[in-house]
C-alpha cells in the first residue's frame, strides 16, 4: 500500500507539500498540485482516516441522515453531497431512518465531524441538544423557527402555488391534490401552496379533492392511478396536482384507461421534474426542484463550517421552476359527465 512518503517522492515534492495539496490548506501552485494528484492517482494512495483522526481530533466522516422516501425519489441530494464532500477528503456515514436524538447521540460520542440533515421532522427540544454539542451541521430542507442554524431550503410552498395559480389561470376550479406522503414536510408545504393559491382566487376546497398516503406503499404510480380511478364523478375535476411525476404517471395510466384524453379532457401536473417526465406521451408538465444544487450548497457550507471555523449562519431558499409541456390546456368544454 502506498504511503505519502511515496506520493512525495514520485511527485519530486516534500512530505509536507503532498499534505498541503491534501487537506487544501496552505498554498501551493497549480503545477505542484497537478503533480500530487496525479502521484496519488497513479499510486493509488488513499488516505489513513484513523490515523489523520488521531492526530487532529477530527474523524474525518460526515453523516448525512434522512428517511427512507428521500433515498430513493431524491438521490440527487445525495449524490451532489458525496461529490462535494468526497473532494474535500471525507468519507460518508449515510444515517437512514434516524431521528435528531440519535445525531444528538452520534456527535457526542464523536463518531462525526458534520452532519447533513434532510427535511428532519421538526423536534425543537432534540434540535436544541444538538446545538448544545456544538457539532457543525446544515438542515437540508425542514420545518424549524430557529434563525440560528444553518439551512438550505427549497420553497416547496411557491412551486405549489405555482402550479396550481397556472391551472386557475386556464380555467380550472375543480382541482384533485394528491401527495405521495402526508408524513413528509415538503408535501405538506406543496398543498399549503395549493391551498393559498385556491382561497386567494376565491375558489373554497374540497375534502373530496384531497387525496394522501401513509408512505407506506414505494408504489407511488398506485397512488395517482387509484386517485383518479376511484374519483367520485360528481367532483367534476378538471384537472390533478401531484406532489410527484411516478403519481402523475400513474393518473395518466388510468385516464388512458379510462378514455379520458389528456390535456383536452384533463390536466395534469407533477412534481420534481423527473427525467422521465419529458418522455411520457404527452409529456408531463412538472415543477423543477433543484434537489442537486441544494445538496452540493450544504455540503459546500458544512464543509467550510469544518475546515475555515465559519461560524456564519446560512439560510438559503432555492427556487422551483414549472416546466410547461403537454398535459395542461384550457377547462375543457365537456367534462367527467360526458366520459363514453
Amino acid at each position: 500500500m502506498a504511503t505519502i512518503k511515496d506520493v512525495a517522492a514520485k511527485a519530486g515534492v516534500s512530505i509536507a507539500t503532498v499534505s498541503r495539496v491534501l487537506n487544501r490548506t496552505g498554498s501551493c501552485t497549480t503545477e505542484t498540485k497537478e503533480k500530487v494528484l496525479q502521484a496519488v492517482e497513479e499510486l493509488g494512495y488513499r488516505i489513513n482516516l484513523t490515523a489523520k483522526s488521531l492526530k487532529t481530533g477530527q474523524t474525518s466522516v460526515i453523516g448525512i441522515a434522512l428517511s427512507g422516501p428521500y433515498l430513493l425519489e431524491t438521490p440527487m441530494i445525495i449524490r451532489s453531497a458525496l461529490i462535494v464532500l468526497q473532494r474535500q477528503g471525507f468519507a460518508v456515514e449515510v444515517i437512514l431512518d434516524a431521528s435528531m436524538d440519535t445525531c444528538v447521540t452520534l456527535m457526542k460520542e464523536g463518531r462525526l465531524d458534520g452532519l447533513l440533515l434532510i427535511d428532519m421532522q421538526r423536534d425543537e427540544a432534540s434540535l436544541k441538544r444538538l446545538i448544545k454539542t456544538e457539532c457543525r451541521f446544515v438542515l437540508l430542507g425542514g420545518d424549524t423557527d430557529r434563525e440560528d442554524v444553518n439551512l438550505v431550503q427549497i420553497d416547496f410552498f411557491g412551486g405549489g402555488y405555482a402550479a396550481t395559480k397556472h391551472l386557475i389561470s386556464r380555467g380550472h376550479r375543480e382541482i384533485l391534490f394528491a401527495e405521495d406522503n402526508t408524513q413528509l414536510p415538503y408535501t405538506q408545504e406543496i398543498k399549503r401552496g395549493y391551498l393559498f393559491a385556491l382561497d386567494e382566487n376565491g375558489i373554497p376546497y374540497s375534502e373530496a379533492l384531497l387525496k394522501g398516503d401513509s408512505g407506506d406503499s414505494l408504489n407511488k404510480e398506485s397512488i395517482g392511478y387509484n386517485s383518479l380511478n376511484r374519483l367520485d364523478i360528481k367532483t367534476n375535476a378538471s384537472a390533478l396536482l401531484m406532489t410527484n411525476d411516478r403519481i402523475a404517471q400513474g393518473a395518466l395510466s388510468a385516464a388512458r384507461e379510462m378514455r379520458i384524453k389528456v390535456p383536452a379532457e384533463l390536466s395534469v401536473i407533477g412534481f420534481g421534474d423527473h427525467s422521465q417526465s419529458d418522455f411520457s406521451r404527452p409529456s408531463l408538465t412538472s415543477v423543477k426542484v433543484p434537489y442537486a444544487q441544494q445538496g452540493e450548497l450544504g455540503a459546500e457550507i458544512l464543509v467550510n463550517n469544518i475546515r475555515r471555523g465559519d461560524s456564519i449562519v446560512k439560510r438559503v431558499t432555492l427556487q422551483t421552476q414549472l416546466a410547461l409541456r403537454h398535459t395542461v390546456t384550457l377547462h375543457p368544454r365537456k367534462v367527467h359527465g360526458d366520459r363514453p
